[in-house]
């Protein structure tokens, strides 16, 4: 049974990191072409500089745009070991994300909700990928 198991648990480890490359470039690549739209969602105030900060979204997204790139190698070509591994990183990253929107202060619009629960949900995915994992060992 333990044949069976591995590659199917390695299948939704895969899943969830291209599934999250994909929204990471897609929030990624808006940001690039249009900070102020994902400003707008996430309730950012242009009122400082807001030159300056559209460009410092920009910069953030040319930096998550590697991450995407890295979920997707790592989902292509890492061995399960890796997948582990690459596995709790993203739940790092995810809770981390999810903290530094909720302490900002900004307004609780419908884009910093919605991106408060997709990283929640996918910190409980990976979890229940590697504890299940964990759990077939």
């Amino acid at each position: 049974m333990r044949i069976t198991l591995l590659p199917m648990l390695d299948r939704q480890m895969q899943a969830l990191l291209r599934i999250g490359a994909a929204i990471i470039a897609l929030a990624a690549i808006t940001a690039l072409i249009s900070p102020s739209t994902l400003a707008g969602a996430l309730g950012l105030p242009l009122d400082l500089d807001a030159a300056k900060f559209l460009w410092v979204i920009r910069i953030s997204a040319g930096l998550l745009l590697p991450l995407a790139g890295f979920m997707t190698l790592a989902a292509a070509f890492f061995p399960e070991r890796a997948l582990r591994q690459s596995g709790a990183l993203m739940i790092a990253f995810a809770l981390i994300l999810a903290f530094l929107l909720v302490i900002a202060p900004t307004p609780w619009v419908w884009g910093r909700i919605a991106c408060i629960a997709l990283a929640l949900l996918f910190t409980l995915l990976y979890l229940k990928a590697l504890r299940a994992r964990l759990r077939h060992r």
